[in-house]
């Protein structure tokens, strides 16, 4: 019997571990992805992770479930053990009510939108109009519209759609991007279009774009703005 039970409680513990989608994953679209709520959560630090991957170690994973709460993006799935294990139950038993478990019905919704709503806000006076924020939102919460010729008018911000995973603000390089609240902020507050100045930048001759704020007109786009455009090498993108 204590055979039996031995592994009933192994099986219990492999179909308790979270199993993580990657393709859900910040880490996957982001390399500078600072998210680290699955580790946080974890009151046993069973979740490492590091510059090379995410990994769990389960040998301290007790499938209490609280990572599965915190992602997100929904990138951890957590099982539901089909039965009770119990002494009384035999191998064949449990297997045969575990074959009549559906595992989609433990499959987590692919986007957890968050109990309070998150918006994406903008620094126009740091933006750049790199267009790193929008190219790299999973979610399409923040998109760049354009004129009938392709050129650049506003971007765009789909509150709705915002989960807070924070890639938008970590691969601002110059801090313009943050995720807040909109109950914690005033309605004068809340952009949810930002128009975009066109111009042509004086030293590579590139077209470029940047948030009008209606004091600066910038002449150099954001490559030779932190470079020396006097050179004859530039960047061509």
């Amino acid at each position: 019997m204590s055979l039996s039970l031995g592994w009933l409680q192994q099986l219990k513990r492999e179909w308790t571990i979270p199993e993580v989608i990657a393709e859900r994953c910040v880490h996957s679209h982001c390399e500078v992805a600072s998210c680290t709520r699955c580790v946080d959560a974890c009151p046993h630090e069973a979740w490492l992770l590091d510059d090379a991957s995410l990994k769990i170690d389960t040998a301290r994973c007790d499938g209490c479930g609280l990572c599965v709460a915190a992602c997100t993006e929904s990138a951890l799935v957590g099982h539901t053990p089909a039965v009770k294990v119990t002494p009384v139950i035999n191998r064949r038993q449990f297997l045969r009510k575990a074959l009549t478990f559906s595992a989609e019905q433990s499959m987590a919704a692919p986007v957890a939108l968050p109990p309070i709503p998150l918006i994406p806000t903008f620094s126009v006076e740091n933006c750049n109009g790199c267009d790193a924020c929008v190219q790299l939102c999973p979610h399409q919460a923040l998109q760049l519209a354009k004129h009938e010729d392709g050129q650049a008018l506003a971007y765009q911000i789909q509150a709705e759609r915002c989960t807070g995973c924070g890639i938008c603000v970590d691969v601002c390089e110059r801090d313009a991007v943050t995720v807040r609240q909109m109950e914690r902020m005033d309605s004068a507050e809340i952009l949810l279009e930002i128009p975009l100045e066109q111009a042509r930048c004086k030293a590579c001759g590139s077209h470029f774009h940047y948030p009008a704020d209606g004091n600066t007109v910038r002449q150099y786009c954001q490559i030779c703005a932190h470079t020396n455009h006097h050179r004859q090498l530039f960047q061509v993108y």
